[in-house]
């Protein structure tokens, strides 16, 4: 190959390489939501940190309410109704009985959705009961760990920068 056509390729896969991954993300965006809540149901946060407040240091239950006073028959109920479980995709550990997993009725994870705004994927928690959540645990909730960043990289990530490279002539 002469210096022409290594150099339109080079020009090939500069001019598209950004819009290739954020078309990647924008593809695969169903399985970045599906990691994203496998973090969560783990107890993590897209910063691989566990979730807090825990139940035993939560002040919601310090407030005036049904669960006054009761963070101990709180976490027995949540231990009842979604029990600890590693994650299937990530392999995740399951989180510790004390970490919330910001499951209740389910609603928060349905109302979660994921869409392209110009070049980034936006992860948004809906409007029920999600921008509460999020402002209560943090922003981190609904980013991908570095375990989600990993694998969603191995499985989808590379082989379409692969396939990239290959249209662009760099083989």
């Amino acid at each position: 190959m002469d210096i022409q056509g290594v150099y339109d390729i080079i020009h090939k896969i500069a001019d598209g390489f950004e819009e290739t991954c954020i078309r990647c993300l924008s593809d695969n965006s169903g399985m970045v939501l599906q990691t994203i809540t496998e973090q969560l149901w783990c107890g993590l946060d897209g910063e691989s940190n566990y979730l807090e407040p825990t139940y035993d240091d939560d002040p919601y239950f310090d407030e005036e309410g049904p669960w006054y006073h009761q963070a101990k028959e709180y976490k027995a109920w949540k231990l009842a109704i979604k029990p600890p479980s590693v994650g299937t995709i990530l392999g995740l550990p399951p989180r510790p009985d004390n970490v919330p997993n910001l499951f209740i009725n389910g609603k928060f994870y349905s109302d979660i959705t994921a869409f392209r705004s110009g070049d980034e994927l936006v992860i948004d928690p809906g409007i029920g009961d999600g921008p509460a959540i999020v402002a209560k645990y943090g922003d981190q909730i609904l980013d991908m760990g570095s375990t989600a960043v990993e694998f969603f990289n191995e499985t989808y990530m590379l082989p379409d920068i692969a396939d990239f490279f290959n249209e662009c002539g760099y083989k």
